[in-house]
């Protein structure tokens, strides 16, 4: 597998985002085309080690940080990385009572709305918009839809 999978620290440097990406691309078919490997137990262990990089990355970002600072610039070269630091400001706007009433206003709607989706679906299943009140058939419909199978992996807590 290490043959078509780059080892950490083994990736060119020199390589921009999407040149990485397309080397990435072009290990995967490589890995497909030999035939050689079990590809959903390699896709399971990739996920592992999504899960373990992305925690590592977490756990150093702020250290990182702390290091990038003492370069007293907002932006510049490393490793062959751009690296920028930058501020980010979370506003609060709570405190204006406008404000405040239209984000009840939205979570109101955004609950009807949900609502109506269930309603629609399960009116769905009958073909029938049927009014709760006179029984009366209000619409006969079939919402579109698009089905995609996907895969979800869940790894071992």
């Amino acid at each position: 597998m290490s043959k078509y999978i780059r080892h950490l620290g083994t990736i060119d440097r020199s390589l921009i985002k999407n040149e990485i990406v397309d080397m990435a691309s072009d290990d995967v078919e490589q890995t497909i085309a030999s035939g050689k490997f079990d590809l959903l137990k390699v896709y399971v262990e990739l996920k592992r080690y999504e899960t373990y990089l992305y925690a590592v990355i977490q756990k150093l970002k702020s250290t990182a940080l702390e290091i990038a600072k003492k370069e007293n610039k907002t932006t510049f070269q490393y490793n062959n990385a751009k690296i920028r630091i930058y501020e980010r400001t979370k506003w609060d706007y709570s405190i204006d009572q406008e404000w405040s009433q239209i984000d009840e206003e939205i979570k109101r709607l955004s609950s009807l709305k949900k609502k109506r989706e269930v309603l629609l679906k399960q009116s769905n299943a009958n073909n029938k918009l049927i009014d709760k009140d006179s029984g009366e058939i209000i619409d006969s419909f079939e919402l579109p839809f698009i089905a995609e199978k996907g895969i979800s992996i869940t790894l071992s807590l």
